[in-house]
C-alpha cells in the first residue's frame, strides 16, 4: 500500500505540474486578409441593400440580376479599397461565424451633405447657329476649310460658313424637334429666331443620375437631378446617401488570412 500510495503522490506531483493547454485562439479578420461577409443596411430604419436573398425577397428590393452570395472584401484602407471606409474597418477584428451590427456615422460612410455642390441652373438657353473656332480645330481633325465645306461635330452636322488665317466660322443647321446629346444630357430644339438663334430645352428627369461636367470642379462627375421645373433643373453632385448614418448588420462568413510574406 505505502508503494501504491508513493506513485499515486509522484503522480499527483508530475502532472500537477503541467500547465493545460491553453485555447486556440481563432484567427481575426485584419488589414491584407480577405473576408467574405453576409450583410444587411438600414438607412433611416428602411433596409436597402443586402447580400442575402431572402432579407432582399422580404423587404421588396430584390432583383433577378443580382448574386445574393457573401460579399468578397480584401480587408485594405485608402484609393485601393473600393467599399467605404467604416465598413472595412468594422470587419477588423471580427473571427469567422461572427455577427456583429454597427453604425457608421457620415464622415466614415458617405461624407457630410455638403449644400455648396447642389445648384440649380436654367432648362433654356439660347445658341447662335454661327461659333467661331481657331484653325488648329480643323487642322487636328483633318478637315479641310473651304466655303462650304461640312463636316460631323458632338452637337450635329455643320457647314463651314466663312474663315480667314486665323480662324473659321461654323453653322449649325437645326429645325425645331430636332435633338442632340451633349454633355451627358439630351437637349431639344424648340424653336429658330429671326437671327438664327436657337432656343435648346435640356431634357432630364428627377431622381436619375447623369454624367456631366461640374461647373463647380470643372471635371466630369455623376450628379444627380433633385428637381425639374419648367424653367429650372436642380442638380446635386452628393452622393445620395451623404449626410446619412449607416447601420450594418455584418457576418464573417469564411476569412483567408494573408500569407506571412505579404
Amino acid at each position: 500500500m505505502k508503494k501504491i500510495a508513493v506513485l499515486f503522490l509522484l503522480g499527483m506531483f508530475v502532472f500537477g505540474c503541467l500547465e493545460p493547454e491553453p485555447p486556440i485562439e481563432e484567427p481575426t479578420a485584419n488589414y491584407g486578409d480577405t473576408a467574405f461577409v453576409d450583410y444587411i443596411l438600414w438607412v433611416d430604419s428602411d433596409i436597402i441593400d443586402t447580400s442575402i436573398e431572402e432579407i432582399a425577397r422580404e423587404n421588396e428590393i430584390y432583383t433577378p440580376f443580382r448574386d445574393y452570395s457573401p460579399l468578397e472584401v480584401n480587408i485594405l484602407l485608402g484609393e485601393e479599397n473600393p467599399y467605404i471606409e467604416g465598413f472595412v474597418k468594422a470587419i477588423v477584428g471580427m473571427k469567422e461565424n461572427e455577427t456583429i451590427t454597427v453604425e457608421i456615422p457620415p464622415a466614415d460612410a458617405y461624407g457630410e451633405y455638403d449644400r455648396g455642390i447642389s445648384y440649380t441652373q436654367p432648362r433654356y438657353y439660347n445658341k447662335s447657329a454661327f461659333e467661331t473656332l481657331p484653325r488648329e480645330y480643323f487642322e487636328e481633325r483633318n478637315i479641310t476649310i473651304g466655303n462650304g465645306t461640312v463636316f460631323t461635330t458632338d452637337i450635329g452636322r455643320v457647314f463651314i460658313h466663312e474663315f480667314d488665317n486665323e480662324t473659321a466660322t461654323i453653322m449649325y443647321v437645326f429645325q425645331p424637334g430636332d435633338s442632340f446629346e451633349y454633355n451627358g444630357f439630351t437637349h431639344n430644339v424648340v424653336s429658330t429666331t429671326e437671327n438664327l438663334t436657337y432656343l435648346i430645352m435640356v431634357d432630364a428627369q428627377e431622381n436619375k443620375t447623369y454624367y456631366t461636367l461640374s461647373p463647380v470642379t470643372g471635371y466630369m462627375k455623376y450628379v444627380r437631378v433633385t428637381n425639374v421645373t419648367n424653367s429650372t433643373i436642380t442638380l446635386d453632385e452628393n452622393h445620395p446617401m451623404a449626410g446619412k448614418s449607416l447601420i450594418y448588420n455584418i457576418t464573417l462568413v469564411d476569412l483567408v488570412k494573408a500569407s506571412a510574406g505579404e
